[in-house]
């Protein structure tokens, strides 16, 4: 019971982090104008007085992420994925923090996103045709 309930909370966990992340970087028009774009379409511009602590919310999911990668590296034991998972979060706070690349944030999002995708891709290639 206790495994059945750990794997849906990794799973949730690595899903909610890396989805809540770019979601809540959308929400920062001044700190990621592109991924603004998408933000607004989705009715996000209005939530710009917040951007602070969405920018924080931002870096928050991220870790919560990593975490969940690293709790489902014990279920599937893929070290590229994990391996893909912190160097994309390693990308993210890099670019905040070290190099202030918008770019470099904006991939390390993307990877975050696709390591979260290969649990859909795994569960999809095992279903019998």
């Amino acid at each position: 019971m206790l495994a059945v309930t750990q794997g849906k909370v990794t799973l949730q966990l690595e899903k909610v982090g890396s989805i809540g992340s770019v979601i809540a970087a959308a929400a920062c028009p001044l700190c990621f104008p592109k991924l603004a774009l998408v933000g607004a379409l989705f009715g996000l511009g209005g939530v710009g007085a917040y951007e602070f602590q969405f920018l924080i919310a931002a870096q928050v999911l991220v870790a919560v992420a990593l975490l969940g990668q690293a709790l489902a590296y014990m279920r599937h034991r893929n070290g590229w994925i994990l391996g893909a998972a912190i160097l994309s979060g390693v990308a993210v706070f890099a670019g905040l923090y070290l190099a202030g690349s918008e770019a470099l944030v904006y991939i390390g999002f993307a990877g975050l996103v696709a390591a979260s995708a290969t649990e859909f891709w795994s569960r999809w290639r095992r279903k019998p045709q």
